[in-house]
């Protein structure tokens, strides 16, 4: 199976702004990039134009260079077109979708603050406005980081796989050629055993003529049989070898096999839109099962001073957190809380949404964990939707 690339996930997140079949084909890689561009700073106002767009950026800068080098390498006689370099640099010039958001922002904020003060409310909406756009820049860089770091495992592990696959198919040639040769020499062998046979017979037959003739064909028998000696000798040697190789290919295709499983067990921890096998319901499950696994443990420590149990606690409870974090990768544009003690969810939400009448909407994202909105256990992670 081949790696899975930014530019895969690319193509995949930003379908709704991809470029017209009839036309793509007939515009430049440089024309394709304008046209992106603009459509991301029509985008870059919402936190999912934002991921959109992060990770559409990294696809194009990667289709820009290697489209500006396919073309050098072809038209560099007739054209003499400039190097890659001028390409890369033009993409890497670029400002990025949260840096326009940024800049509207602050022009905004420059405009109220010229008003006069006794009009402050346009000034604090704005500097939290701003204050939004920097923390979704953070949770953006976090995430691809985050996806570029499953990217280099996933591409790591498919070269190690190839690697063996050639390794393999190099062993398979050796044995192949190894067991042509050892054939070649039964044939051989075979042919030399029939020629001893009609001289032996033909030695036989000229025994009364002359002594010296019969010693001669024996002579020329014991040549054979030592010729013949020799090639077993050599085909012995050729199927020790053969073993040898098919030894070799039992460990290749152990080491194959476990890296395979290896590569599967990767993604098992990556949800379905980047590319692995855990879907929302797989996440929604382990969810499940670690908040109750936390429910357990707090009732078990209530009163109770076991530095021990305490400290499963607080491995539940980030264990709970992962959970949390998978499921909000594999449904898109969430984020996560972690209730602290005094939390409610109408509190929440007003930290969260500034306003306390939206906390249905947590509760109905985390259903899996909490059956009643009013007892939301600290500890817990809940899942924030945008």
């Amino acid at each position: 199976m081949p790696p899975i690339t930014m530019a895969d996930l690319a193509r995949a997140s930003a379908a709704e702004i991809a470029m017209p079949e009839t036309s793509a084909s007939k515009l430049s890689s440089h024309q394709r990039l304008a046209w992106r561009r603009d459509a991301f700073r029509r985008m870059a106002l919402s936190a999912a134009g934002l991921l959109i767009c992060a990770t559409s950026l990294m696809a194009d800068d990667a289709a820009t260079g290697n489209a500006t080098t396919s073309g050098a390498a072809t038209q560099a006689s007739a054209d003499n077109v400039e190097p890659q370099a001028n390409g890369t640099r033009i993409s890497s010039e670029r400002p990025t979708p949260g840096q326009v958001a940024e800049a509207q922002t602050e022009a905004e904020l420059d405009q109220v603050q010229e008003a006069p003060e006794n009009d402050q409310s346009p000034v604090a909406s704005l500097r939290s406005k701003l204050d939004a756009v920097e923390a979704e820049k953070a949770r953006l860089s976090l995430q691809l980081d985050l996806l570029n770091r499953k990217q280099v495992d996933l591409e790591a592990q498919a070269r190690e796989l190839d690697q063996v696959r050639r390794q393999l198919y190099h062993s398979q040639t050796a044995a192949e050629r190894a067991e042509i040769q050892a054939e070649a020499l039964r044939t051989e062998i075979e042919q030399l055993k029939q020629q001893r046979e009609l001289a032996a017979q033909k030695h036989t037959a000229q025994l009364t003529a002359s002594e010296l003739r019969l010693r001669e064909h024996k002579d020329r028998l014991g040549g054979v049989d030592a010729r013949l000696q020799q090639l077993e000798q050599q085909l012995a040697q050729r199927e020790a070898q053969i073993a040898r190789l098919e030894a070799g290919d039992a460990r290749r295709a152990e080491a194959k096999d476990a890296l395979e499983a290896r590569i599967a067990e990767l993604r098992s921890l990556l949800p379905a839109p980047e590319g692995g096998t855990v879907t929302v319901a797989v996440a929604e499950a382990r969810a499940r099962q670690d908040a109750e696994n936390l429910e357990r443990l707090i009732r078990e420590g209530q009163g109770i001073r076991n530095p021990q149990l305490w400290r499963q606690i607080r491995d539940t409870e980030n264990a709970l957190h992962r959970s949390q974090y998978l499921l909000a990768r594999a449904q898109g544009n969430h984020t996560l809380y972690r209730v602290r003690p005094g939390d409610s969810l109408a509190r929440i939400s007003a930290m969260v949404y500034g306003n306390d009448q939206s906390w249905t909407q947590i509760f109905e994202a985390n259903r899996h964990l909490l059956d009643d909105p009013d007892r939301v256990p600290p500890g817990f992670t809940l899942v924030i939707p945008e």
